[in-house]
């Protein structure tokens, strides 16, 4: 009797998590698309922003994924997260205060033994089969102090230069925090589709004071009120840090836009 309770219970759990038991209305068609945190997330085997992790989470059938970018200081984009390189490699320092040459071949620390190295935005895209299969959510990390027009203007003008030779400007979402950046990109190309995810009200007022696409919230910070808000002023809104099931499905009872997840394997199957 207990092992039929049991097969019931596992029965019910599944059923609990399929599409049709959610109603979403947002501004994105009614659906939420599903992307990886920098592939697959937080805690996968794969280190985010890696290859590896990057290919496995569009095979998983996500909709799309995020991807942390910085600028070398020779002006190579390269898709890693951190300030610190020693934070996750086997180098040491800023990337920002390094040449391509210094850090090509870099690579994780996590796991050990693997071999997975840090990588170039370009190559990344290179390597992606089908990619304009796909939607990137590209975040641009700005860790450098100095930073001014010129620095802008030459990531910017890299970054274009990768979005117009793999024709991804109609898959593409370029996320920032920097008022200053979001300016630069907009006199280069008004027509990228730019995120802005700072404090709320200042992210509110960005983004319509430069006709924006959108505004990403963390988890933690997303209310329904909020999420109304944005979609009254014709907003599409973004969250990331949901690390669980729980936060996955809450997201999506928020009626998000945009989750992207660490784990998105699980998203991918309560979405599709």
């Amino acid at each position: 009797m207990k092992n039929i309770l049991l097969v019931i219970g596992i029965i019910l759990l599944s059923a609990s998590c399929r599409k049709n038991d959610f109603e979403i209305k947002n501004l994105n068609g009614d659906k939420i698309s599903a992307f990886g945190h920098g592939g697959m997330g937080i805690g996968s085997i794969y280190p985010m922003n890696s290859r590896e992790s990057i290919l496995n989470c569009l095979n998983l059938g996500a909709d799309g994924t995020e991807i942390d970018v910085q600028m070398t200081k020779d002006g190579v984009l390269v898709a890693f997260h951190d300030e610190y390189l020693d934070s996750r490699t086997n180098s040491t320092g800023k990337l920002y205060t390094k040449t391509w040459s210094e850090i090509q071949g870099t690579k994780y620390s996590s796991p050990n033994f693997a071999g997975y190295q840090v990588t170039r935005l370009d190559e990344l895209f290179e390597h992606i089969p089908n990619r304009n299969q796909y939607t990137y959510i590209l975040d641009i990390k700005l860790f450098n102090p100095d930073m001014d027009s010129v620095f802008n203007k030459n990531f910017n003008e890299q970054l274009l230069d990768i979005i117009d030779k793999y024709d991804l400007i109609d898959h593409t979402f370029v996320e920032s925090k920097n008022e200053l950046y979001i300016q630069s990109l907009r006199e280069l190309n008004p027509n990228v589709k730019q995120f802005i995810f700072t404090d709320f009200d200042y992210a509110l007022s960005l983004a319509k004071q430069y006709n924006l696409m959108g505004v990403t919230i963390s988890y933690d910070e997303l209310t329904s009120e909020r999420v109304d808000l944005l979609h009254q002023e014709g907003l599409l809104v973004s969250t990331f840090n949901t690390h669980s099931k729980k936060r996955n499905i809450k997201a999506i009872e928020f009626n998000v836009d945009f989750i992207q997840t660490d784990r998105i394997k699980h998203l991918v199957k309560i979405l599709k």
